[in-house]
């Protein structure tokens, strides 16, 4: 009787204690926000990133009547601003809009001053854009089968144009290579334009390139895109196929965009973000905004953006490590 006594009590004990901590978090996120929200982008004014990161700033500010800055602090490849937001305050009023810069740094430099999965608390995955091979039109490579048997034949001879060393551009190469049992010759450029424009002067073969960069040179019949590295088709060019639906089987390369805030953040402020977040996704004017940037809304889950992070980051090193990828 006196097991069952204290079995009983400390049962109590922990209901009453559930009971106050739902309490006290919805309580929390009751009043929240009641100040200025900052919204950190790590990468300059002008970019996807940053202006997509604007326009939710406005939407949330309007919708939840507190005043939202964004504020871009730019350096090491969106290491410096996700530093700070990994040292703010876990209180929701400093947030994080970001590339999946996220996820491959942790793979490409030795030491970052952060944890990218433990100093930080996903929020929710909002728009992506995937990265698509192309030839230029009169190429005699005219499929992806065409590609990977030009490549076998000369190994080492076939190149890929990129936006830079370390790029997810220039990882998608890599990542090609290695499923297909290929090599090709990574050419590196300063920007996306600069490696597209070299594909159409005859300096490279092949570029990997963001849809959104490459599609008004496939519109105008310059460039012909090989395959798009998504999941499913993307809407910016519904008629080129995946690599799953030719054969090639876990070729996944995107640039995504995010929001994460410092960890420790309440979960019933990250419900709160995530919902307002999703809402926004789903608004057809929003939509069209981010279609206009060359992004497709996403807009899933905390849970099934954390595990994405985590999943990516083991992705990028496999393939950094295997592929024998330096950048520091």
């Amino acid at each position: 009787m006196q097991k069952w006594i204290k079995r009983l009590a400390a049962a109590t004990v922990v209901t009453a204690l559930y009971t106050l901590t739902q309490g006290v978090s919805a309580q929390t996120a009751n009043a929240y926000p009641s100040k200025q929200i900052r919204i950190v982008i790590p990468f300059a004014a002008g970019g996807v990133t940053d202006v997509l990161g604007r326009i939710l700033a406005n939407e949330i500010a309007k919708e939840w009547g507190q005043p939202v800055i964004v504020e871009n602090v730019t350096g090491a490849t969106a290491i410096i601003g996700s530093q700070q937001v990994a040292r703010a305050a876990p209180d929701g009023y400093t947030l994080l809009v970001t590339s999946n810069a996220h996820t491959i740094n942790p793979a490409l430099r030795q030491k970052l001053p952060f944890d990218p999965i433990k100093d930080f608390t996903p929020i929710t995955l909002l728009a992506a854009a995937p990265n698509m091979l192309v030839v230029r039109t009169d190429s005699p490579i005219r499929t992806v089968a065409d590609y990977v048997a030009a490549a076998k034949a000369k190994p080492g001879e076939v190149n890929y144009a990129s936006s830079g060393i370390g790029t997810s551009l220039h990882i998608a190469g890599e990542q090609f290579g290695q499923i297909t049992g290929t090599q090709v010759n990574h050419i590196p450029y300063a920007a996306s334009n600069q490696s597209i424009q070299a594909v159409l002067a005859g300096h490279t073969q092949s570029s990997w390139s963001a849809v959104n960069s490459a599609l008004p040179f496939v519109k105008d019949g310059r460039l012909r895109p090989l395959a798009v590295a998504s999941e499913k088709r993307t809407l910016f060019a519904p008629d080129v196929p995946t690599f799953a639906e030719l054969g090639i089987q876990g070729m996944k390369s995107e640039t995504w965009l995010a929001a994460l805030g410092p960890a420790g953040l309440p979960q019933a402020i990250v419900a709160k973000l995530d919902a307002e977040f999703l809402k926004l996704m789903a608004r057809p004017d929003i939509r069209a905004k981010i279609l206009g940037l060359g992004a497709e809304p996403v807009g899933i889950s905390q849970e099934k953006f954390g595990a994405q992070i985590r999943d990516e980051i083991v992705m990028y090193k496999r393939i950094v490590k295997d592929g024998g990828m330096k950048v520091d």
